[in-house]
């Protein structure tokens, strides 16, 4: 499975949770109009600023997925060539780095995806035209 079809199923899901639980947080928000609110909705500025940060943050994860894919290939093509004694050596390198990678992948996508509810929240809250606005939801259209 391609990173951008991993990255478009845990966006879609994110939304997907945010959109159910979206009726629910309706309900809060008008048992809530008693209250003084707490929190000021962050300006458009700084709402910018933490989307461009979304956007860099992803873009640094595809760049280090592609050095991670360039160091497993040549740790395989120094397997393919080996022979004799060197060949487990490297067989054991490729799946060292397999495994290495493999944790790494799903720390980072753990993290993001934490990252990823935690920003649309902010938009949600920063009224319906926020998040249609935001970068990373108008470059998941463009995801397959």
């Amino acid at each position: 499975m391609s990173v951008k079809r991993i990255l478009s199923v845990i966006v879609a899901g994110c939304a997907g949770v945010l959109m159910s639980a979206a009726p629910g947080l309706a309900a809060q928000a008008a048992h809530a109009t008693h209250q003084a609110p707490t929190a000021k909705v962050k300006p458009a500025d700084a709402m910018d600023a933490k989307c461009q940060a979304m956007m860099a943050e992803k873009d640094k994860m595809m760049a280090d997925m592609k050095a991670a894919d360039e160091r497993l290939d040549a740790l395989v093509a120094t397997m393919n060539t080996a022979s004799g004694p060197e060949k487990p050596a490297a067989t054991a390198a490729v799946v060292s780095e397999m495994v290495t990678q493999d944790r790494a992948m799903r720390d980072g996508m753990m993290k993001m995806h934490a990252d990823m509810m935690g920003h649309m929240m902010e938009h949600m809250q920063a009224g319906k035209d926020s998040m249609a606005s935001c970068p990373m939801m108008k470059q998941m259209g463009t995801m397959k």
